[in-house]
């Protein structure tokens, strides 16, 4: 059994943040988590930039929007532990079925180095040594919000070995499948807190609104939803839910991945995006197999996002028809590997908004020094390059504790990826980013 391990969230809820102790002594008790009185989420959306080629060769925006859940503090740290106590198990299964390189998402990496673009240049190497072939790139249709009921309680109850789950077990399954939220922009608006600064300096609030507010304005204001989904679908965003995903997916993963390696092909899932790589005249069989399997667990591909991509025998040939496979932010065109053209379009989208919102802050502190009598500045451009450049490789040291990430940006990233995949190509997409950069800082605003 793993020991608890206390994770703070600093994020606004209906109760405050426990301490370690109190989060501990609740987690490790399977009668008080049987008996414990679940929160709503706390719902908000995300919308993530997302450019795309239309049928004209340019790009069009079509931003993808994700519907999250928060889990309240201490709820988080029942999902986190039992989480971790179901992960063990699984992780046991895997390994005993043999798919563990199979599955990539959500997984805790033995070895280092193994993160998305070891990933995605793994496949791209297997496809440049096992031409010809063809990729199948298939997605599996709402993931998180079809995942069924009856599916998910059995595969839950195999991970256990047990017949029936324990009642705290049961406490967290219905939790998470007969889950209620609250919208966080009216739960702010109820409660009096600023959606913009909810957290103000000379207030020290721990928690949206005490239980007393949460009864009379939460609930008793009919801002508490229930999941419009009949017998399917988990939130988004709950600690656990991603661990959930990978179990679902079990016996698909050990069947597809039987299928396709007795054809002498390659598969691999993240998340609800499967890869599959295969000789020519197998394609056709293992996706029909694919289909048969995601049916019977009452879930459906996504035919319009289903890519098919193939690949000559002649390793100098690009891929046939001009196509390149999309896998983990990557593109493979049968020569090259590439950063995906939408994500640089978006990066640059997101340095002209950062240098923007930098001079309109600027410009509103000079005329306030202004009015003050006070010599007015020039923009600070360092912070600027540090964020949108490979400057951000000079920075001091890491201070302790502190990410490795935080060292780290979309250029560097690049950077990484072209020398990790031994593709130059890489950087030469991003070589023009400082010129850009500096484009951008010289004009008015």
């Amino acid at each position: 059994m793993p020991e608890y391990n206390h994770e703070p969230r600093r994020y606004l809820h209906f109760d405050a943040p426990p301490s370690s102790e109190v989060a501990e002594a609740l987690v490790t008790d399977p009668v008080r988590v049987a008996k414990h009185p679940f929160y709503p989420f706390l719902g908000f959306t995300i919308k993530t930039p997302r450019i795309r080629k239309d049928e004209f060769g340019g790009f069009e925006k079509a931003p993808k929007k994700r519907a999250i859940k928060l889990t309240a503090h201490m709820d988080a740290a029942i999902c986190s532990h039992y989480s971790a106590l179901l992960k063990e198990r699984y992780e046991d299964q895997v390994i005993e079925a043999g798919t563990g390189n199979s599955v990539t998402a959500f997984r805790r990496q033995v070895e280092p180095g193994r993160n998305n673009i070891f990933f995605a240049n793994e496949v791209f190497e297997y496809i440049q040594d096992n031409r010809p072939c063809v990729a199948l790139g298939l997605d599996v249709e709402k993931f998180f919000d079809r995942l069924d009921y009856g599916v998910l309680k059995n595969r839950w109850k195999a991970t256990l070995g047990l017949k029936r789950l324990p009642a705290d077990h049961f406490a967290l399954f219905k939790y998470l499948t007969e889950f209620t939220w609250v919208d966080r922009n009216k739960a702010f608006e109820a409660a009096g807190v600023s959606r913009h600064n909810p957290r103000p300096r000379d207030q020290r609030r721990r928690r949206i609104c005490s239980a007393e507010t949460f009864r009379d304005r939460i609930r008793g204001g009919g801002l508490v939803w229930t999941n419009p989904k009949e017998g399917k679908g988990i939130p988004q965003g709950s600690p656990i839910s991603a661990l959930l995903s990978n179990i679902y997916m079990f016996e698909f993963d050990q069947k597809i991945d039987e299928a396709v390696r007795k054809v002498g092909g390659l598969y691999r899932r993240y998340c609800d995006d499967i890869l599959i790589v295969v000789p020519p005249d197998h394609s056709s069989f293992i996706r029909q197999r694919a289909s048969e399997e995601i049916d019977k667990l009452k879930l459906a591909l996504n035919e319009e996002k289903t890519a098919i991509v193939c690949y000559p025998k002649d390793k100098s040939q690009f891929a046939e028809k001009g196509k390149y496979l999309q896998y983990l932010g990557f593109d493979f065109n049968g020569k090259q590997k590439l950063i995906r053209s939408s994500s640089l379009v978006r990066y640059y989208g997101k340095m002209r908004r950062g240098v923007s919102l930098a001079k309109r802050t600027q410009r509103k502190e000079n005329k306030r020094r202004a009015k003050n009598g006070l010599p007015t500045t020039h923009l600070r451009t360092r912070k600027l390059q540090i964020r949108y450049s490979y400057l951000i490789k000079r920075r001091f040291e890491l201070k302790k504790g502190q990410a490795s990430m935080s060292k780290e940006n979309f250029i560097t990233y690049a950077f990484r990826a072209a020398d990790q995949m031994k593709a130059p190509e890489i950087k030469r997409q991003v070589r023009n980013h400082w010129k850009k950069l500096r484009e951008e800082i010289a004009k008015p605003l």
